[in-house]
């Protein structure tokens, strides 16, 4: 009986253990590795006795943890004097993201190995290369940012200690169904839990695919399907694994950057992918700078076949893609790497090796544009870099563009703790445009060098300050009164009770409080100044939250359904559309009053070229001044606020969407507006006497019992207590005026 057992325990191993090949890192394996290297190198000042003072050599960190088994996610650092943060440029290579696309973390973990033994027979030939790169950049090296899924790709016991395994696992474990219980299914395309952790970024997320979406081929593979296994998320960056990856590299300006992947369908196998051409030839602002690299990596990393080179392209993708998100947010260029053919998981050590061998020459080929070196046959340096000063040589937060590639899709590019501002860019000539808030605008011609990278050390000159405070002549009376204060760039909070001390410059002012119409003032500030304030009672003309279509026209071509006005019925707009609504109040019925529209909405226009127009029209709509434009990604609810008066014959408010000819989003959704007016006139005189008395007192109660037919003025001179609503208080508020008089 006993050897009955041990032969079924032998047989049960024999049928559970991972049929991967051995030569594959596991999640243990890599922890494993981590701490050794951690041992050898994480304290050890002199790691390469054969040179002197290298330093430090080597820093890990955990940067965050997986969403279902708090896996910890591992960062490397790899630099001389790696314990120390340097004013060095920064690369980050992301490895493995897809759980069954395991060459990537092959290729980090060897990457990581090449620069800890330099002097290794097999990579000795790149010494110089190493040590250029160690003495010049920080090299940072996520192995792995899906722990979870490479666990299942490997094989795991469960709890209840029966062996696990899907080679072709995907993404994550987030539980997709709610029912508490991993699923997963054997072969691909069937596993419904997980999130896709390459479409949980913001940008073009809604691009992604929903849950249970069928994923096709391609014209080199069309019979290929998958289903589940791309889905996006229920949100952006709803998972922890790509908040780690968004919050790290917010925290620090990476120059460069490759992402790992492999392609199982092998539609895009053996390509260097980088940010975009997407449609009609709408390209990242860089897109020059990035594709010339690109074509530059791609031409040292050898094809599996050895009849040619990886190919370089564009990302055409717009699914919320790293890549894309990174650039876009950071300013940081990554390249997307497809390493291998569709068999991604070879089990001949020779062909994993050789995979992982082809690939680091183009890894190198990086790391070195980064560094700005060009040793051993590296590549013309281009890039410019500099400090940004205070006359005291203190560093400056300041935006850095260049303005030949910029773009509004681009976050602003922050100098980093030292001041510090890199750019790669090709030969030719740029205009550098520095500004901070507080400082002059400094702006410069550059030209880089293909030998060394040009330095341009830059010393801002500060503003003058000024005090800027606030009479405000009915502040008493006002309920709830806040505001901000912003220019270009900025904005701050006010503190109404205090001086302001704020450089020289143009700045717009906003007040709002509870039932007062809401503030505006643009100030010119070059001196001391005090800002008379007067804000004024309002009266509400419209509120519409949308519960039917009455207050508008030309409705037909948008959709009012869920109690909000959407740009259309379906997720996106369509191409080439121009098409307005129109509100059927005529508003000059009142004459020389300010008006305050409040919309809340959310918007996802495509940047420049889509957008959502407030306007005033005439009847024709021949005459029309625009109001305000949006262009971009907002799509959390928000409130806006738009003042503005009646002019000539331009009397109707229209909401127009005017689309281009390619690249569509989901539009805009509103909830609800609120048209306001200024209220003219004492509050309360509704028999417009010049004071209050007993004939206003009973106009208040024919108002409250709906026997007066009063117009949107008198109802805003009823409504006392600007609550939006005429009742008992308002009629009580009149009295006590009367008494008090």
């Amino acid at each position: 009986m006993k050897h009955f057992v041990f032969i079924f325990f032998i047989i049960n191993i024999a049928f559970t253990q991972s049929s991967l090949s051995e030569r594959y890192t596991t999640y243990s394996e890599l922890e494993e590795k981590l701490n050794e290297w951690n041992e050898l190198y994480g304290s050890n000042s002199n790691p390469f006795p054969q040179i002197s003072d290298e330093g430090i050599i080597y820093h890990h960190e955990i940067i965050g943890y997986s969403g279902v088994d708090n896996l910890p996610i591992w960062a490397v650092k790899l630099s001389f004097n790696a314990n120390v943060d340097e004013d060095e440029p920064k690369m980050l290579i992301l490895g493995q993201c897809h759980a069954e696309e395991i060459y990537g973390l092959e290729i980090a973990v060897e990457l990581i190995e090449w620069f800890l033994n330099p002097f290794n027979s097999e990579n000795s030939i790149y010494l110089q290369s190493i040590f250029s790169i160690m003495s010049n950049s920080e090299v940072w090296i996520i192995p792995t940012h899906n722990p979870e899924g490479l666990e299942v790709v490997h094989g795991y016991y469960d709890v209840n200690n029966i062996w696990q395994q899907d080679e072709s696992f995907r993404k994550n474990k987030f539980d997709a169904n709610m029912n508490g219980v991993f699923d997963f299914v054997l072969g691909i395309g069937d596993d419904i839990d997980g999130v896709d952790l390459n479409r949980n970024y913001d940008l073009n997320w809604v691009y992604g695919d929903e849950f249970n979406q069928l994923d096709g081929g391609c014209s080199t593979n069309p019979s290929y399907l998958s289903n589940y296994d791309y889905y996006r998320g229920t949100e952006p960056f709803s998972e922890s694994e790509i908040q780690a990856i968004r919050d790290f590299t917010l925290d620090n300006n990476f120059l460069l950057s490759i992402a790992y992947h492999s392609s199982r369908s092998g539609c895009v196998s053996e390509k260097v992918i980088y940010p975009w051409i997407w449609e009609d030839e709408k390209s990242a602002p860089d897109i020059d700078v990035i594709s010339e690299l690109g074509v530059e990596i791609a031409q040292r990393i050898p094809t599996q076949d050895g009849q040619g080179y990886y190919y370089p392209t564009n990302s055409k993708s717009m699914r919320g893609n790293a890549h894309d998100w990174i650039y876009a947010n950071t300013g940081c260029i990554q390249y997307l790497i497809e390493v291998g053919t569709s068999d991604m998981q070879s089990d001949n050590i020779d062909i994993i090796e050789d995979t992982i061998s082809r690939n680091m020459q183009g890894l190198l080929y990086l790391l070195k544009k980064g560094a700005g070196t060009s040793i051993q046959n590296g590549p013309d340096v281009y890039q410019v870099s500099g400090l940004v000063k205070d006359i005291n040589g203190n560093p400056i937060n300041a935006e850095v563009k260049i303005l030949e590639n910029h773009g509004s899709i681009l976050k602003p590019r922050m100098t980093d703790e030292f001041g510090r501002f890199r750019r790669i860019l090709k030969e030719g000539l740029y205009t550098l445009e520095v500004t901070a808030f507080g400082y002059e605008a400094y702006v410069a011609t550059v030209s880089p060098s293909s030998s060394s990278i040009t330095e341009l050390n830059i010393v801002l000159n500060e503003l003058p300050y000024y005090n800027l405070s606030f009479n405000i002549a009915n502040l008493e009376s006002l309920e709830n009164l806040n505001g901000i204060i912003y220019d270009q760039n900025n904005e701050f909070e006010l503190d109404l009770s205090s001086t302001l001390e704020l450089p020289q410059g143009d700045y717009k002012v906003f007040l709002k409080t509870d039932y007062n119409l809401p503030y505006f003032a643009n100030v010119n500030l070059n001196d001391d100044l005090i800002l008379d304030i007067d804000i004024k009672n309002k009266g509400l003309l419209i509120f519409d939250n949308f519960e039917n279509s009455s207050n508008w026209i030309n409705n037909e071509n948008f959709s009012i359904n869920d109690n909000q006005l959407k740009s259309q019925a379906s997720d996106f707009y369509q191409y080439n559309e121009f098409k307005s609504i129109r509100l059927n109040e005529d508003l000059s019925q009142l004459s020389n009053v300010d008006y305050v529209l409040r919309v809340n909405l959310k918007n996802e226009l495509e940047w420049d070229n889509d957008k959502l127009i407030f306007r005033l029209s005439s009847d024709d709509s021949d005459l029309f001044s625009t109001l305000k434009e949006i262009s971009n990604h907002n799509y959390d609810w928000h409130d806006i606020y738009i003042p503005f008066n009646i002019v000539d014959e331009r009397k109707y408010l229209e909401i127009v969407l005017e689309t281009d000819g390619s690249v569509n989003y989901r539009g805009f959704n509103i909830d609800n507006i609120e048209l306001f007016y200024e209220c003219i006139g004492l509050k309360g005189d509704i028999d417009n006497s010049g004071y209050l008395n007993i004939s206003d007192i009973i106009l208040i109660v024919d108002n409250i019992l709906m026997s007066y037919d009063s117009s949107q003025i008198i109802n805003c001179l009823v409504d006392m207590n600007n609550d939006n609503v005429i009742n008992i208080f308002d009629l009580i508020n009149v009295v006590e005026k009367i008494l008090e008089n």
